[in-house]
């Protein structure tokens, strides 16, 4: 990596300043000076060609060649320049001259090349280093990036802390998007304490200056009292600004839910579905799983399974364990989309291994009685039910208390069947009430309670369980 010596280029941007700023030279005159081997007036000069100012004729040609005799005298701002004109491949050539000459803004120009893959294969770890550079010469966008890299460990080790600091730097230099990242920071106490009126402060600074993230995160603060008082109105007016011109999508998103949901405007899911689909474009996940959930559900649109499924499919891509899941369950058997077992089966196993609890109840069934494509296997239908159970599923409490009971290719296991029965009973299964009511009635893992008998039959029948209605009176 190179060093920055901003002294010099800020002297050679001192030297070429003058002539063209008073208009005191010129083409002409500009030219014999260059000739002789002053690089500043080449670097005047090629600007005037480059813009067609000061009586130079606009030539690109004219320009680059100035730019040239600039940079070879080791003028950083020629180099950058000379660095747009020309070739990709030759551009980083001049860029890494530029950014060792000195020029802040030429490593960050670098970076964020090495970071996209511009030209030059992509290397975010190369990119981390021209940022760091570029932000200890104070150029702020590459502070914010610097940041963002290290707030999400791409490229360099994660440390939100740091990402915080660079943030700060780049805010006090006056770089909106870096107030906007400080303030999301302070929002939620992210690697920061967490200081929601300061977030306000920075967001709202942000905005202002018409940041798209600045005005989402003001606008999220509004929206739920943070910092200041809620203000549903505002929120939704500076979720729309940033949607529209702050190349936010989030924003969309958090418009769409307002209007879905008539959070303090009036209610209008037509109207959200397209800031649904404009968010989801822009690669926010869940918000194309809340547009298939409206397709799927009827909701602003007519209902259509159809068209939810590449919307669940974009989600599920993205990580989105709910959307496999929605995938797994249309595949199992939905009306107007053809049964595809093996799709089915395979969108539950994803789903359930990214966290999706119900996939993992869904799943469980078809591993107990191997349903096709899958063989029984009971011990994982076993640890599925458990999973679901876990969950805070209480139906397959039930079931995996049922296994426990029967000791369903698992052993038996009276004491858990009876706390998993007891749990779901009390959330208002009423087979889970009948069956406690059986194993008091027999004696089975507790003693014979002629009353507790009782009072689980009648727990069974208020429950809906018809058979604890029959034995009642026992």
């Amino acid at each position: 990596m190179h060093p920055l010596p901003l002294a010099v280029t800020l002297a050679a941007v001192l030297a070429a300043a003058p002539a063209f700023a008073q208009g005191a030279a010129d083409p002409a005159a500009l030219k014999k000076t260059c000739d002789k081997g002053n690089a500043a007036d080449c670097l005047t000069l090629a600007g005037m060609h480059a813009r067609g100012e000061g009586g130079a004729a606009k030539d690109a040609g004219k320009a680059e060649g100035f730019y040239k005799k600039a940079c070879t005298a080791n003028l950083a701002p020629a180099c950058l320049e000379l660095s747009r004109l020309v070739k990709p491949e030759e551009a980083l050539k001049i860029l890494d001259r530029t950014c060792t000459l000195g020029s802040a803004e030429g490593c960050g120009v670098l970076a964020a090349r090495h970071q996209s893959g511009d030209g030059v294969e992509r290397n975010l770890t190369r990119a981390a280093e021209y940022h760091q550079l570029a932000c200890n010469g104070n150029w702020g966008a590459s502070c914010v990036a610097l940041g963002q890299m290290m707030r999400e460990g791409r490229g360099v080790p994660k440390d939100v802390a740091k990402a915080n600091a660079l943030f700060a730097k780049a805010c006090d230099a006056g770089e909106p998007a870096s107030c906007a990242s400080l303030g999301m920071a302070l929002r939620t106490g992210d690697g920061i304490p967490k200081d929601p009126a300061k977030a306000v402060g920075l967001l709202r600074r942000a905005c202002d200056k018409s940041s798209g993230l600045g005005c989402y995160g003001l606008g999220l603060s509004l929206e739920r009292g943070e910092g200041e008082a809620k203000n549903l109105p505002k929120a939704f007016e500076l979720y729309g600004w940033a949607c529209d011109n702050g190349n936010e999508p989030r924003a969309c998103q958090s418009r769409a839910q307002m209007l879905r949901d008539g959070a303090g405007i009036p209610k209008d899911p037509a109207l959200a579905l397209p800031l649904f689909q404009k968010a989801c474009d822009g690669n926010i996940g869940s918000a194309c799983f809340e547009l298939a959930s409206m397709h799927e559900a009827g909701r602003g649109t007519k209902r259509n399974f159809l068209a939810a499924m590449p919307l669940y499919g974009k989600a599920c891509n993205g990580g989105d364990a709910r959307a496999c899941g929605r995938l797994g369950r249309l595949y199992n058997g939905t009306p107007g989309v053809e049964v595809d077992k093996d799709q089915a089966i395979a969108f539950f196993k994803q789903a359930c291994d990214g966290g999706d609890i119900a996939s993992c109840g869904a799943l469980a069934p078809q591993y107990e009685y191997g349903e096709a494509p899958l063989t029984r296997d009971q011990p994982m239908a076993a640890s599925l039910y458990k999973k679901s159970c876990d969950g805070g599923t209480q139906v397959d409490c039930y079931n995996l208390a049922r296994m426990s009971s029967n000791g369903s290719g698992i052993p038996i296991d009276l004491p858990r069947a009876i706390t998993l029965f007891t749990s779901s009973c009390d959330a208002g299964i009423g087979i889970a009430c009948y069956e406690i009511a059986t194993l008091s009635e027999k004696g089975r893992g507790m003693a014979i309670d002629r009353d507790k008998t009782k009072l689980y039959y009648k727990k069974a029948c208020d429950a809906g369980e018809k058979r604890g209605c029959e034995r009642v009176r026992y």
